[in-house]
């Protein structure tokens, strides 16, 4: 690509462009939120790099990777999730799409939503999320299985029961899950093809 010859590090431009590009598939970030990421990571790992990309650059690069690469259509397996993980949330329980990096990340993500929730006074009972990491399996093609992290926050329901509501809302708005019905074990939605795009109303 033309824009990768204004970067002298080849592995900073590969990295940027995958790092675009997984930003773009997964669907929730608008231009200027993923400029500020990308121009953050070269600022954290290839601080030579920063006189050669302005913010300008940035934005048209990701304009560039945005047409080729986004998702087109209904997001039909998308708003199959979105509705599972908005019942959950109508049963107290704290649903994320695309929370953090880590399964850590997530849980933090998680706990800072469920103490805002109790700060209203509702009532949460525990959590569910999936990661960059894990949707990031799917984005690389080295998985079909959208994996899910669950928890819960009170002796009761157990993590395990909360986990039984969680598969139980997947599979009510028609998705196929995989578990084992243990706490240890994430579960797990079965052959997801990731179709989720952003639009600019989110």
């Amino acid at each position: 690509m033309e824009w990768k010859s204004k970067i002298e590090d080849e592995c900073c431009a590969d990295e940027l462009e995958e790092m675009i590009t997984d930003y773009v598939k997964a669907g929730f970030w608008p231009d200027e939120k993923i400029s500020i990421e990308c121009g953050q990571y070269i600022k954290d790992f290839y601080r030579e790099e920063c006189a050669n990309l302005t913010e300008g650059d940035l934005l048209a690069i990701i304009g560039a990777l945005r047409k080729e690469f986004q998702n087109t259509g209904s997001q039909e397996n998308f708003l199959k999730l979105d509705a599972a993980f908005h019942s959950l949330r109508e049963h107290g329980v704290v649903a994320l799409h695309y929370a953090g990096y880590t399964q850590s990340d997530g849980f933090e993500d998680c706990n800072e939503v469920a103490a805002w929730i109790e700060k209203k006074g509702e009532k949460v009972v525990g959590c569910c999320f999936y990661t960059e990491q894990d949707l990031g399996h799917i984005l690389h093609g080295d998985s079909s299985l959208l994996y899910l992290s669950f928890g819960n926050y009170f002796e009761k329901p157990t993590a395990e029961e909360v986990g039984q509501m969680v598969a139980g809302a997947l599979q009510a708005a028609g998705l196929c899950v995989q578990w084992d019905g243990t706490a240890e074990t994430k579960i797990a939605i079965e052959n997801f093809k990731w179709d989720k795009y952003y639009t600019d109303s989110e």
